[in-house]
């Protein structure tokens, strides 16, 4: 646990100035068996950036099916880049402005797992409202994830947060975008993570954190970026 506190710490900053009350987002049991029965999880048809967690996840398993897996950093961009780009789906998501991911922008992420969270946050295009918002989010699922080994109650989590952002009138277009881009990432990816046994001996709370932040890294530069970045970050550092 005290790894856990000590990654608090570098959201300070961002969480000081909240109600501590807001952070303590409840599961309701009887919402996941609803859910559950309408729709399969952890998909949420209410994110417009549903798609891309979705891609993710079909990338992500598209990627572990492949022989000769690379150990390096670049190795596995190439090797998303390509798995990728293989994808229609991913293809559409595509703009004219879509640059590959950085093997630099990755190692920095994870060499800089203890502040990498608030450098993204502090430095992304959104408002400072919808900053302290994600900001929250992160530490509630930083403390949510080690003990909860239901995918479907991480996912009500993550629905939880997901429609509280699409119904705030305060947060801009862009915020919603880059917030809803995130925790689609976040939610698909902490449920994979609970399917898919961790490789090597670090928390699996700090692998969910580069994945997700590099999430949010990527979203600055659209959806597909986003998908890249983020399984980029999940792979390298498992």
């Amino acid at each position: 646990m005290k790894k856990i506190y000590s990654c608090l710490l570098i959201l300070t900053f961002f969480t000081s100035c909240t109600d501590d009350s807001n952070t303590q987002q409840e599961v309701d049991t009887n919402t996941i068996a609803n859910r559950a029965i309408n729709e399969l999880w952890p998909l949420n048809s209410d994110n417009p950036y549903d798609a891309v967690g979705q891609l993710h996840d079909t990338l992500f398993e598209t990627y572990y099916a492949s022989e000769n897996l690379p150990s390096d950093i670049n190795g596995i961009i190439n090797k998303v880049e390509s798995v990728a780009n293989s994808n229609s789906a991913f293809t559409a998501l595509k703009d004219t402005n879509y640059q590959p991911v950085s093997e630099q922008r990755v190692q920095y992420l994870l060499e800089h797992k203890n502040t990498c969270v608030a450098d993204v946050i502090s430095n992304s295009s959104m408002t400072a409202a919808a900053k302290l918002s994600l900001a929250d989010f992160i530490n509630s699922l930083v403390v949510l994830f080690p003990t909860e080994f239901n995918g479907d109650v991480l996912s009500d989590f993550v629905i939880k947060y997901e429609d509280a952002v699409i119904a705030n009138p305060v947060f801009t277009t862009n915020d919603k975008r880059v917030i809803l881009i995130t925790t689609s990432m976040a939610r698909h990816s902490a449920y994979m993570a609970r399917k898919k046994p961790k490789k090597n001996t670090d928390p699996d709370w700090t692998i969910l954190v580069v994945n997700i932040v590099a999430a949010a890294d990527g979203a600055e530069n659209g959806m597909a970026k986003s998908v890249t970045e983020g399984l980029v970050g999940g792979i390298t550092s498992n």
